[in-house]
């Protein structure tokens, strides 16, 4: 497991975006492959602090690490940096005045222009589109799709929402023996024709006859494996939805959501002479 990014950059959880750039450019400076030829340990933190740099220096990927921690940034498409490439390519000129200001009395060219090792920009990234069923997005999958005439095994995690789009790092264009760029898969979820999503939730629709509705007794409803009986209370009205909770949606950091069960009440449209006296009395009676 990653460390926390806040420990590796050394601030608070509260620390301003000030904060995070300053703490990244002490790192980087200390840790910066140019000072530090062939040392593989200060090379992984190097790396290390880029990754908590590109997401807490991020609004987004930081709420979203906040609240869900690194498998909440995982599901968003990031799984931090795997070479020093990748950094300089995805921070492009971040190291000459974006974040460090001018370090050319530092590193001598090696932030402004990049060093011969590491100047050489990667390959373009490469975008695609991958369709999945309604299933598949709930429980995770594995996909094979091809780009470029090759095929690359997307893992597509339990939970992922419609138009989200995962990150493959090292599976986009390479060039002239460049490091490849990122692979970008935007997901499509196909719709189901019972259930809707919202957040983790299920939702989906029952009919129930107004007897059971006043009465109150058991209703099988569908899930998206098998069947659940629920708990119909007496005196349910049209409309109302009942809720089975951590019946819905569990995403891959173990989050769960609910399903919920609208009940649509059928009154039936033709009654018998009998059926009718009966209900006549019970008129009467309220």
């Amino acid at each position: 497991m990653p460390r926390d990014y806040y420990e590796v950059l050394d601030v608070s959880r509260k620390a301003s975006p000030d904060e995070i750039k300053k703490a990244y450019r002490k790192l980087a400076m200390k840790y910066h492959p140019d000072k530090n030829s062939g040392n593989k340990g200060a090379e992984e933190r190097f790396k290390e602090a880029s990754t908590a740099y590109e997401v807490l220096s991020d609004p987004q990927k930081r709420k979203t690490y906040d609240l869900r921690g690194h498998t909440g940034v995982h599901d968003m498409g990031f799984d931090g940096f795997t070479n020093v490439n990748d950094i300089f390519s995805h921070f492009n000129d971040i190291f000459g005045r974006g974040v460090f200001g001018n370090f050319g009395d530092a590193f001598g060219d090696a932030f402004s222009r990049g060093s011969s090792d590491f100047r050489g920009v990667r390959g373009a990234d490469l975008r695609s589109k991958l369709t999945i069923s309604f299933e598949e997005s709930v429980f995770g999958v594995e996909k094979q799709i091809r780009v470029n005439n090759r095929a690359i095994t997307v893992k597509i995690p339990p939970g992922i929402k419609d138009g989200q789009t995962l990150r493959l790092n090292g599976q986009g264009q390479s060039v002239a023996g460049r490091p490849p760029g990122a692979l970008h898969v935007k997901i499509s979820v196909q719709p189901h024709p019972d259930f809707q999503r919202e957040d983790l939730d299920l939702v989906t629709k029952a009919n129930i006859p107004f007897t059971l509705a006043a009465l109150g007794g058991k209703v099988r409803v569908p899930m998206l494996k098998g069947q659940i009986d629920l708990t119909v209370p007496p005196g349910t009205q049209p409309g109302q939805q009942l809720r089975l909770r951590r019946q819905g949606i569990t995403d891959s950091s173990r989050r769960t959501g609910d399903l919920r069960v609208q009940l649509q009440v059928e009154i039936p449209k033709s009654l018998t002479r009998k059926q009718k006296a009966l209900l006549k009395d019970f008129e009467k009676t309220l």
